[in-house]
C-alpha cells in the first residue's frame, strides 16, 4: 500500500531551494502519465505526483505547523491508488474562458460517465463525491478505477486500453500509450 510519510514532506525553505529541479522532474513524470482527448486530460496519479502536491501546498502556504502538515498528508493521500486500483485526476480543458463558461453546465455529471475499456472488460470510474452539482461542474474530478481479480488478470494481458467519456455530446476516447500502460501494470502488480 502506498503511503506518504511525514519525513518525505520538505520544510518550505528546503523545498524552495530545490523547487526548480523538482518541478521540472514532476512535469516530465506527469507528461508520461497523462492521456488526453479533445476535451479532457487524465493524469494517472502516483506517489511522486501526490507528494509534489503536498510539498507545493506546504511551500505556497508556508506551513510549519506539524498538525497542518499531517492534515495535508491525510487529505492528499486520498489521491493515492489503493490495492487493485488506479487513481486518476480528470481535467476539463477548454481553449477559451467563454467556451468553458458556456459548456460547463452541459457537463454536469461527467464524472459518472467515465470508463476504462480493454478486451471484453470495462470498468466504470468511481468519482469522488461532492465535487459537482446539478448545474456546475468542477474542472477537476478525482476518479478511481477499481479492478476485480478477473479484470486485473485481463488488464495485465491487454495491449489496447482506452479511457472513454460517454456523456451526451462528449463521447470521447483515448488509448493509453504502451509505455504508460506497462508502467500502470507494473504498479498494479507491485501495489505501488
Amino acid at each position: 500500500m502506498l503511503e506518504i510519510r511525514r519525513e518525505e514532506v520538505l520544510p518550505p525553505q528546503i523545498y524552495e531551494k530545490e523547487r526548480d529541479r523538482i518541478v521540472k522532474e514532476i512535469i516530465e513524470i506527469k507528461k508520461r502519465r497523462r492521456v488526453s482527448t479533445r476535451t479532457f486530460s487524465f493524469l494517472f496519479e502516483c506517489k511522486d505526483t501526490v507528494l509534489n502536491q503536498i510539498n507545493e501546498m506546504v511551500f505556497i502556504e508556508n506551513v510549519h505547523d506539524e498538525e497542518e502538515i499531517r492534515r495535508l498528508i491525510r487529505v492528499y493521500s486520498d489521491l493515492l491508488p489503493g490495492r487493485n486500483e488506479l487513481s486518476v485526476s480528470m481535467f476539463i480543458e477548454f481553449d477559451t474562458q467563454d467556451k468553458l463558461i458556456r459548456e460547463m453546465p452541459r457537463l454536469a455529471g461527467i464524472e459518472k460517465h467515465v470508463y476504462m475499456t480493454f478486451g471484453n472488460s470495462e470498468i466504470h470510474a468511481i468519482p469522488e463525491e461532492g465535487r459537482s452539482t446539478d448545474t456546475l461542474e468542477s474542472t477537476l474530478q478525482y476518479l478511481r478505477f477499481r479492478f476485480t481479480d478477473k479484470q486485473l488478470s485481463e488488464f495485465m494481458e491487454a495491449r489496447n486500453v482506452y479511457i472513454e467519456t460517454r456523456h451526451p455530446g462528449y463521447e470521447e476516447s483515448a488509448r493509453i500509450p504502451e509505455d504508460l500502460l506497462e508502467t500502470l501494470k507494473s504498479e498494479l502488480i507491485s501495489g505501488r
